[in-house]
């Protein structure tokens, strides 16, 4: 596999694709809900929020499937306002159909099922799935996939003192957590697909601030 480098805008020419998106816009994205799941927008940041009824959905796609995990990286910068009696993903998905904690079809994303988090891939036949673990993501923090790597990285957080804000300086280092080779996604172009749905009736909202995607040419 190629392997992609922290890069600058200078060079952005060396890739095949490059997608920097700060949610200015939904035109390149379709909007799936149900019951009182709703969606919404304000420059840097997309809002996918459950509503108060169990069981709504909110889920964004990218309306083309022109991501493939094998050659890319891709970035997530977002939080949640809870990780209990809800079920989120968001990564690299074969369809756009609903996604599930133990789905098989071909994909390599993020999972929050019911207070954990997970990174997951699968093959079209099996998958595999492993926790990680100490990640509060009631945290703004970014979340990277390469291929069947999964990383995250902290943000500064601001806290409290005396009345007052504070920035809580962190260094800003990528961490892998996992890689997961036994059922790969497959090689061929995914969508790339954010979603969240509760268990319970109570609102339950996940929020990105920003998504990026790099890919290098195939060998």
């Amino acid at each position: 596999m190629a392997e992609i480098q922290n890069i600058l805008y200078a060079n952005e020419e060396d890739l095949n694709k490059y997608l920097y998106d700060n949610y200015y816009s939904t035109e390149m994205m379709e909007e799936l809900t149900t019951q009182t799941g709703f969606t919404s927008t304000t420059i840097f940041e997309l809002e996918q929020n459950t509503g108060v009824t169990a069981n709504s959905i909110s889920q964004i796609f990218y309306n083309l499937n022109y991501f493939n995990p094998l050659y890319a990286e891709a970035v997530w910068k977002c939080y949640m306002n809870e990780m209990t009696d809800c079920f989120a993903f968001f990564g690299f998905k074969e369809t756009i159909g609903e996604p599930s904690y133990t789905m098989v079809e071909s994909h390599a994303g993020f999972m929050v099922n019911n207070g954990k988090l997970y990174a997951s891939v699968a093959d079209g036949y099996s998958q595999q799935r492993v926790e990680i673990v100490g990640i509060d993501m009631k945290k703004v923090q970014e979340y990277k996939i390469n291929y069947n790597s999964f990383s995250i990285r902290p943000l500064p957080v601001i806290e409290e003192a005396l009345g007052l804000p504070t920035i809580k300086s962190i260094e800003r280092v990528w961490k892998k957590y996992t890689t997961l080779s036994d059922f790969p996604p497959k090689n061929m172009v995914h969508f790339i697909v954010q979603f969240i749905k509760n268990s319970t009736g109570a609102e339950k909202y996940i929020r990105f601030n920003k998504f990026l995607y790099k890919e290098v040419y195939a060998d």
